[in-house]
Protein backbone atom coordinates (compact mmCIF):
# COMPACT_ATOMS: atom_id res chain seq x y z
CA UNK A 1 0.00 0.00 0.00
CA UNK A 2 1.46 3.32 -0.83
CA UNK A 3 1.93 6.19 1.22
CA UNK A 4 -1.28 7.97 0.07
CA UNK A 5 -3.52 5.49 0.71
CA UNK A 6 -1.93 4.94 4.20
CA UNK A 7 -2.49 8.71 4.83
CA UNK A 8 -6.61 8.40 3.75
CA UNK A 9 -6.85 5.33 5.74
CA UNK A 10 -5.16 7.08 8.99
CA UNK A 11 -7.19 9.77 8.44
CA UNK A 12 -10.23 7.93 8.10
CA UNK A 13 -9.43 6.12 11.30
CA UNK A 14 -8.67 9.19 13.54
CA UNK A 15 -11.58 10.37 12.21
CA UNK A 16 -13.85 7.48 13.08
CA UNK A 17 -11.70 7.11 16.72
CA UNK A 18 -12.54 10.65 16.94
CA UNK A 19 -16.94 10.58 16.24
CA UNK A 20 -16.70 7.07 18.66
CA UNK A 21 -14.98 8.93 21.50
CA UNK A 22 -17.26 11.50 21.37
CA UNK A 23 -20.64 9.41 21.34
CA UNK A 24 -19.02 7.30 24.49
CA UNK A 25 -18.73 10.40 26.52
CA UNK A 26 -21.97 11.65 25.30
CA UNK A 27 -23.32 8.83 26.32
CA UNK A 28 -21.92 8.89 29.54
CA UNK A 29 -22.81 12.08 30.09
CA UNK A 30 -19.28 13.27 30.35
CA UNK A 31 -19.43 16.08 27.76
CA UNK A 32 -23.05 17.59 25.90
CA UNK A 33 -22.94 16.58 21.87
CA UNK A 34 -21.69 18.92 19.80
CA UNK A 35 -24.54 20.20 17.40
CA UNK A 36 -21.87 20.95 14.51
CA UNK A 37 -19.71 17.50 15.43
CA UNK A 38 -19.72 15.48 12.64
CA UNK A 39 -19.67 18.75 10.37
CA UNK A 40 -16.53 19.62 12.50
CA UNK A 41 -15.08 15.90 11.55
CA UNK A 42 -15.81 16.42 7.90
CA UNK A 43 -14.30 20.04 7.18
CA UNK A 44 -11.37 19.03 8.95
CA UNK A 45 -11.14 15.63 7.47
CA UNK A 46 -11.53 16.95 3.88
CA UNK A 47 -9.09 20.22 4.42
CA UNK A 48 -6.46 18.05 6.11
CA UNK A 49 -6.59 15.84 3.03
CA UNK A 50 -6.77 18.54 0.17
CA UNK A 51 -3.64 19.77 2.21
CA UNK A 52 -1.43 16.54 1.65
CA UNK A 53 -2.50 16.00 -1.95
CA UNK A 54 -1.32 20.27 -2.32
CA UNK A 55 2.00 19.30 -0.08
CA UNK A 56 2.33 15.81 -1.88
CA UNK A 57 3.14 17.66 -4.82
CA UNK A 58 5.58 20.00 -3.65
CA UNK A 59 8.83 18.86 -5.47
CA UNK A 60 11.40 16.77 -3.01
CA UNK A 61 14.23 18.27 -4.25
CA UNK A 62 12.94 22.02 -2.85
CA UNK A 63 12.48 21.49 0.97
CA UNK A 64 12.13 24.84 1.46
CA UNK A 65 9.29 24.71 -1.15
CA UNK A 66 7.90 22.15 1.07
CA UNK A 67 8.55 24.42 4.60
CA UNK A 68 6.80 27.44 2.64
CA UNK A 69 4.00 25.83 1.23
CA UNK A 70 3.23 23.82 4.68
CA UNK A 71 3.47 27.21 6.80
CA UNK A 72 0.95 28.62 3.95
CA UNK A 73 -1.39 25.88 4.44
CA UNK A 74 -0.88 26.38 8.31
CA UNK A 75 -1.84 29.72 7.83
CA UNK A 76 -4.20 29.51 5.94
CA UNK A 77 -6.38 26.75 7.71
CA UNK A 78 -5.80 28.85 11.24
CA UNK A 79 -8.24 31.27 9.20
CA UNK A 80 -10.88 29.16 7.53
CA UNK A 81 -10.98 27.68 10.96
CA UNK A 82 -11.53 31.05 12.38
CA UNK A 83 -14.40 31.51 9.98
CA UNK A 84 -15.85 28.34 10.49
CA UNK A 85 -15.85 28.85 14.25
CA UNK A 86 -17.64 32.55 13.81
CA UNK A 87 -20.28 30.84 11.41
CA UNK A 88 -20.87 27.72 13.88
CA UNK A 89 -21.36 30.58 16.77
CA UNK A 90 -23.99 32.68 14.45
CA UNK A 91 -25.66 29.66 13.59
CA UNK A 92 -25.94 27.89 17.25
CA UNK A 93 -25.23 30.43 20.27
CA UNK A 94 -26.07 27.95 22.78
CA UNK A 95 -23.88 24.90 22.22
CA UNK A 96 -21.36 27.69 21.45
CA UNK A 97 -18.96 26.03 24.27
CA UNK A 98 -19.24 22.85 23.04
CA UNK A 99 -19.25 22.99 19.50
CA UNK A 100 -15.60 25.16 19.75
CA UNK A 101 -14.35 22.85 22.28
CA UNK A 102 -15.30 19.96 19.94
CA UNK A 103 -13.32 22.22 17.21
CA UNK A 104 -9.97 23.32 18.70
CA UNK A 105 -9.63 19.52 20.31
CA UNK A 106 -10.62 18.17 16.48
CA UNK A 107 -8.26 21.08 14.75
CA UNK A 108 -5.05 19.73 16.98
CA UNK A 109 -5.50 16.23 16.42
CA UNK A 110 -5.79 16.94 12.65
CA UNK A 111 -3.61 18.64 12.43
CA UNK A 112 -1.06 16.91 14.85
CA UNK A 113 -1.92 13.83 12.53
CA UNK A 114 -0.35 15.84 9.65
CA UNK A 115 2.40 17.33 10.65
CA UNK A 116 4.00 13.91 12.22
CA UNK A 117 2.95 12.32 8.77
CA UNK A 118 5.21 14.26 7.12
CA UNK A 119 7.86 14.55 9.89
CA UNK A 120 8.11 10.90 10.01
CA UNK A 121 7.78 10.92 5.75
CA UNK A 122 10.00 13.82 5.44
CA UNK A 123 12.95 12.39 7.95
CA UNK A 124 12.65 8.91 5.82
CA UNK A 125 13.86 10.74 2.87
Amino acid sequence: MNSTYRFLVGLIGLAAVELSATLFLVKSGAITSPSFGNATTMVLTLSTAIIFFFLQRTNPGQPLDFVRNFMLTLVLKIILGGCYVFVILRLDPAGANTNVAFFIVSYILFTAYEIAWFAIQKNAE
